[in-house]
């Protein structure tokens, strides 16, 4: 007889050994930090946004919201939690690993802000 679990990783796309158990967790990893880094940029440019200026500074959280998290980040949550195409999903989370660091570096540009001390 055969148990659901077994049918689930017989089904197309699912993973299963210790190998994929270590790329889901990698996968699942780097959609924390990236989660993580989405709450740092909000109140790191709400922190260093001009108080007398219109705000816009804050299009940039919105930026990575709808053009890196949503396309990006969270296919890779959802194809991780229900432990299919992995591999899949470690291509989109790298992507969007990427985009924020490129949108980190277009932020302290932006805000006038000097990346490190060496550039």
């Amino acid at each position: 007889m055969v148990s659901v679990s077994d049918l689930r990783t017989l089904q197309k796309g699912y993973a299963a050994g210790p190998g994929n158990r270590r790329l889901r967790a990698n996968v699942f990893f780097a959609v924390a930090v990236e989660i993580a880094f989405l709450v740092f940029l909000t109140v790191f440019i709400w922190n260093h946004a001009d108080p007398m200026g219109d705000g816009m500074e804050m299009v940039g959280v919105s930026m990575a919201f709808i053009f890196i998290f949503l396309p990006f980040t969270l296919p890779a949550l959802v194809l991780a939690k229900e432990s299919r195409y992995l591999v899949f999903a470690a291509i989109l989370a790298a992507i969007a690993a990427f985009l924020y660091f490129a949108l980190w570096l277009e932020m302290l540009d932006e805000l006038h802000l000097q990346p490190a001390p060496w550039l």
